[in-house]
């Protein structure tokens, strides 16, 4: 049983995550930018991981495997971007919900192994890698 019990929300992908698979980039990281600011802002660390683990989530319900890769490459950007205070309450979260839903966040971290190697150094060297043991 993970952190928040056995719970996993069966609704429709989120209308943010749904409405930003056809826009530009700079659209996407804009969406990734708040929204991580959002979870950031969240005052524990338990909450933070409870508010980061249906948006990874929901990303990984999206079926258009190309959409997917965009906003996700999107997040990984807006992440790169954050000042390295935030990026650290972010890093700590992820760790945290490899936990809490691990097939999802490792379902995520092949997609995100997958994009970083084309992504600009800036970006690659500001995201956190798995935590150990993640296949």
């Amino acid at each position: 049983m993970g952190l928040f019990g056995n719970k996993k929300d069966t609704r429709p992908v989120d209308e943010g995550l749904a409405r930003i698979g056809g826009v530009d980039e700079k659209t996407a990281i804009d969406f990734w930018s708040k929204r991580l600011d959002l979870i950031c802002a969240v005052p524990s660390d338990v909450a933070r991981v409870g508010a980061l683990t249906p948006q990874i989530r929901e990303l990984t319900r999206i079926e258009d495997l190309e959409a997917r890769k965009r906003i996700t490459r999107a997040r990984l950007i807006a992440f790169a971007q954050l000042p390295q205070n935030k990026r650290d309450i972010l890093a700590a979260a992820r760790r945290q919900a490899f936990s809490v839903d691990p097939e999802v966040m490792n379902t995520d971290q092949k997609l995100v192994d997958e994009l970083l190697p084309g992504l600009d150094a800036n970006v690659r060297s500001a995201y956190p890698s798995a935590p150990a043991g993640v296949a």
